[in-house]
């Protein structure tokens, strides 16, 4: 059983060989839709920043709340697991993963990503 409640992946996967927290993230975001939320929101903050330096108006950073908001519609809606409250609101950790999985989609490796972490975890639960 999983010491770190933080690292729950579902209700229904509650133990897991994984200890960095890249693995539990990708195992969180699989569903294409809830994908697309994330990129979405990914866009609202960046788009956000950029605004308010060119714009030189603060009222733009106003929409950062939303950047949030949008990644937990795409959880509610499309993929149900267990979501952190901390990671939700702001955490490093899952702003780096969000920034990696940017980086991974891009570069096409996400899905193998994905399937890397399915397998793992199929191994693991046969296993016990």
């Amino acid at each position: 059983m999983q010491k770190n409640i933080r690292d729950i992946i579902s209700r229904d996967i509650v133990d897991h060989p994984f200890t960095d927290y890249w693995d539990i993230f990708i195992l969180k975001h699989q569903h294409p839709i809830n994908i697309l939320f994330h990129i979405l929101g990914i866009l609202i903050f960046y788009t956000s920043i950029l605004s308010t330096f060119w714009f030189q108006n603060l009222w733009f950073l106003c929409a950062l709340p939303l950047t949030q908001l949008v990644g937990l519609v795409g959880h509610l809606l499309f993929e149900h697991n267990h979501i952190n409250i901390q990671d939700a609101i702001f955490s490093w950790r899952a702003s780096r993963c969000l920034a990696r999985m940017l980086w991974r989609l891009f570069i096409g490796k996400y899905q193998q990503d994905i399937q890397q972490r399915r397998n793992i975890l199929y191994n693991y639960r046969n296993l016990l």
